[in-house]
């Protein structure tokens, strides 16, 4: 009983010991709080959700050409109201040599939408479209985001 006396305070020594020692250390911070800030400044600049599409339905936000990447039997299906189509399949998925797209505009912004939330269609786009000097905003989420939120599709 003794030894196991002895071994128990032993044991309780080693812990406030090690205790101590954790919360006298310095501390690093999680996060560089300077870098969060300017990733989600980046984010916003360069991203849009449904919402933000929706606003330019609605007719709250001007200057702004919606654009749907899905193929053009998709976009017959249904899509965002008064977005045009630059298909993916027709465009080699944005991977090629093409060094200006006529629809778009450059006077305001083009809002870029592909399936959904994985499919990086819109970024591919985007950085296709940006490279050529279109300003140019994702839609996160994509026409699947849209029709979840219940919004108008068109025909």
């Amino acid at each position: 009983m003794k030894q196991s006396k002895k071994i128990a305070r032993l044991f309780g020594a080693l812990l406030l010991t090690t205790s101590s020692a954790v919360h006298c250390a310095p501390a690093e911070p999680l996060q560089n709080s300077q870098q969060a800030v300017e990733f989600f400044t980046h984010e916003l600049e360069f991203k849009t959700n449904p919402h933000g599409a929706k606003a330019v339905v609605d007719g709250k936000v001007k200057n702004v050409t919606i654009v749907d990447l899905r193929t053009a039997n998709d976009f017959a299906k249904g899509h965002i109201p008064g977005a045009i189509n630059v298909p993916w399949d027709q465009h080699k998925s944005f991977d090629g040599d093409e060094t200006s797209f006529l629809e778009l505009r450059k006077d305001g912004y083009n809002y870029v939408y592909c399936y959904e939330l994985l499919c990086n269609l819109g970024q591919k786009a985007a950085k296709k479209f940006a490279s050529l000097g279109y300003p140019v905003k994702e839609m996160v989420g994509g026409f699947d985001e849209w029709e979840k939120k219940g919004h108008p599709i068109e025909k």
